[in-house]
């Protein structure tokens, strides 16, 4: 070989090489060593106190657990954010590079904004409320969060290590769980369970995420003490899941712990005649999974009433009324938690009955495909498809390095997909994920040579720094202080004990933030309506009463009507601003136009709702109209006449009309449906309850009796006192 071929052929080892070595990995200079350790341990306590959020809860705000959960996370993910973006400044190694995961999540954030842009309220989505968190405002703190991980995270035993913290506090969660089975009241947050998470689904879905990191870390280690530390955990996470009755975590964690050995025997044990024995079954065992998941939405086959007998009867309904929705806009979606506003607009009457399950309200689907579908569409759905299959893949790509890490972590994210089809993510649920993907993405990068551009220089200027410690106090005071605010001055409004210091607190609640503003101003619209029903009496008597009743109810027609400007599709704020100005006519008869014009609008957001006819025929009854308001409440009975609310509603309108024939005419049909639903359904006591209404208003009172009886000898515990004034008659 002649001296310029030599010459050549280094020259392309060289570049091929790449950079020398000072420049891969270069930490900053000694001057800013110190400086470095200190942001970057920040970003590690950070991403500690993160998992502590499961402990996060409060009776002094809104939604206790909830609520400060989400609020608590994003302030951690702030605080590990900034200090990584110190980082990045001061130091080349932390300075963000392409990695496959990081975009796909990207751009999976980019649909959600698109559909919140796109969608019907782009403050709703943005915000979400205090009941869910899950907004848009969420996703863009948890995608910080995923860069401060996968660019500081940059050794796997430091994932190793939070591996080992999460394990233990979902150790302790899990202990905690089972000590409210077994009726310690020490230990018992909810009457939902759940533990401090307040929701046994939501405790499900957290535990999962525990359970398959014990199993990575039980498969990976090589000390039996430590093995049999991992392997108790498990047992104990999925003791903890099952006895409070999370069905779709224990089928995900078993299902999960089935695909890793599936897995197992199909890339791993060395016989080949076993590989290709576990390939055959994986591919089976995926056909029928899938299969499951397709006959899940088809009406009629034993999947379905499967389902249907273990979850509720309203959820198929649900899921109907979501697949009208995502019809309508099936682009970007009505938005995040734009569901809210989905729902009446498809609205079935029947799920008022329990044949349809007995639950009228839902906000979400209950199921991530149709979620996502209805708030983000098709762009949201396949970019949501795509960062799964992207973590995947990714996984994958490790399996000859780390078969535990490909297996483990792939059945998780299968099994968490699967379980989501019959819940959804809270702020606790999404932070696991979350930390999975930051997972994927360091395995991403480490497959890669981490090469630092020459050109890049340590930055010494102080002005950056300046500005990301303002950025993060402006964030921090806006997203994380106001609405903590918001949501603690929430209950101190409606506890307080006079009129104007309601008034004054529940304004100042509504100042601190935006976040949760349509829920909020909802609740209060609610309990302050409710207080004066149930102080109707005094207020009559007491002049002075009926001005300050006068002035929550401007207060509360006033707040109302902001919502109805802002997001004009929102049903339930309609409905409690019709009933507002119903009440107000009570008081100042010169609100009855405006009692109109909302009870009118009622019919046009969610015509196929009851309550729409009820409200609106009680505002024709205080116009005079008389048969219209019977004419209405009519056609709420028509819409599903096995819902016994709306005979009561019309008999006593007939009564009010005198029209006693027909009285008379309403009872006896009403009768000769409800007495062979009591037989069907002998567990629902607004049944018997109708039918003792009914016998009560045709003068059979023994008859009457006989009803009563009967269902306080189903159930003497619990409807005894229901029935006890008409027995002891």
């Amino acid at each position: 070989m002649g001296k310029k071929s030599r010459n050549k052929k280094e020259v392309k080892l060289t570049r091929q090489a790449g950079p020398p070595a000072t420049l891969r990995k270069r930490a900053c200079s000694r001057s800013d060593a110190g400086g470095e350790r200190f942001w970057l341990w920040l970003v590690y306590l950070s991403v500690g106190a993160a998992f502590l959020t499961p402990f996060i809860l409060s009776g002094k705000f809104y939604f206790p657990f909830v609520g400060p959960k989400g609020l608590f996370l994003m302030g951690c993910c702030q605080a590990a954010f900034f200090a990584w973006l110190v980082l990045a400044i001061s130091c080349k190694k932390y300075r963000p590079r392409w990695e496959k995961v990081l975009v796909v999540f990207g751009v999976f954030i980019l649909a959600l904004a698109l559909s919140a842009i796109f969608g019907a309220d782009p403050s709703r989505s943005f915000w979400s409320k205090f009941e869910r968190m899950t907004g848009l405002v969420m996703w863009l703190h948890l995608l910080g969060f995923f860069w401060a991980l996968i660019f500081t995270f940059q050794q796997k035993e430091i994932w190793r290590k939070f591996f080992i913290f999460s394990v233990a506090i979902g150790a302790v969660i899990s202990l905690m769980a089972l000590l409210e089975q077994a009726g310690v009241k020490a230990f018992d947050f909810s009457q939902r369970g759940g533990s401090t998470l307040g929701n046994t689904s939501f405790l499900g879905s957290y535990l999962l995420f525990n359970v398959f990191w014990a199993a990575y870390l039980f498969f990976v280690s090589t000390k039996w003490r430590e093995r049999i530390i991992f392997l108790s955990t498990i047992v104990l996470a999925i003791l903890a899941i099952y006895f409070s009755h999370s069905r779709a975590g224990v089928l995900a964690s078993f299902g999960g712990l089935a695909l890793t050995g599936l897995l197992y025997l199909a890339f791993k044990i060395s016989s080949k005649k076993a590989r290709l024995l576990g390939k055959l079954v994986l591919i089976m065992a995926s056909a029928v999974v899938l299969a499951a998941v397709i006959l899940l939405y088809i009406p009629h086959n034993p999947v379905y009433d499967k389902f249907v007998s273990m979850a509720t009867k309203s959820r198929p309904v649900n899921w109907q009324i979501a697949w009208q929705g995502f019809l309508e806009k099936p682009i970007f979606g009505w938005g995040s938690e734009n569901y809210y506003l989905v729902f009446p607009k498809y609205f079935n009457p029947c799920l008022y009955t329990p044949a349809c399950g007995s639950e009228v309200w839902f906000d979400r689907t209950h199921n991530i495909i149709l979620d996502t579908l209805v708030a983000n569409g098709l762009v949201g759905f396949l970019a949501y498809l795509g960062l799964l299959i992207t973590t995947v893949w990714s996984l994958a790509r490790a399996r000859k390095k780390d078969f535990w890490l490909f297996a483990v972590f792939t059945s998780l994210i299968v099994g968490y997909f699967m379980q989501n089809l019959t819940v959804f993510d809270m702020p606790v649920s999404l932070l696991m994920f979350v930390f999975v993907l930051g997972f994927a993405g360091f395995v991403n990068l480490k497959e890669k040579e981490t090469v630092i551009s020459p050109s890049a220089k340590n930055n010494k200027k102080a002005w950056p720094f300046v500005i990301t410690a303002i950025a993060f106090l402006v964030c921090f005071v806006w997203f994380v202080i106001q609405p903590s605010k918001a949501d603690y001055y929430t209950l101190k409004a409606i506890s307080a004990q006079d009129i104007d210091s309601r008034i004054a607190l529940a304004q100042k609640t509504l100042d601190a933030s935006p976040a949760g503003k349509y829920q909020i101003r909802d609740f209060f619209g609610e309990r302050f309506l409710l207080d004066i029903q149930q102080n109707y009496d005094k207020i009559r008597e007491q002049a002075g009463s009926k001005q300050a009743v006068k002035r929550l109810l401007d207060f509360t027609t006033q707040m109302l009507q902001k919502t109805i400007t802002e997001s004009p599709s929102d049903y339930s704020a309609a409905l409690r601003l019709a009933q507002a100005y119903n009440m107000y006519t009570v008081f100042d008869y010169s609100k009855l136009d405006l009692a109109v014009q909302y009870s009118e609008q009622l019919l046009q957001l969610s015509p196929n709702n009851q309550q729409s006819y009820w409200v609106l025929s009680q505002t024709r009854l205080y116009q005079g109209k008389t048969d219209e308001a019977l004419a209405l409440a009519k056609q709420a009975i028509t819409l599903e006449p096995q819902w016994f609310q709306s005979w009561e509603i019309a008999i006593q309108i007939a009564q009010q009309a005198g029209k006693n024939e027909e009285v008379q005419q309403m009872a006896g049909d009403a009768l000769a449906l409800v007495l062979p639903d009591i037989d069907k359904n002998p567990d629902y006591l607004n049944y018997y309850q109708a039918a003792v209404s009914f016998y009560q208003t045709l003068g059979l009172n023994e008859k009457a009796k006989e009803i009563a009886q009967r269902a306080v000898d189903h159930n003497p515990v619990e409807w005894a006192e229901e029935f006890k004034d008409i027995l002891t008659k």
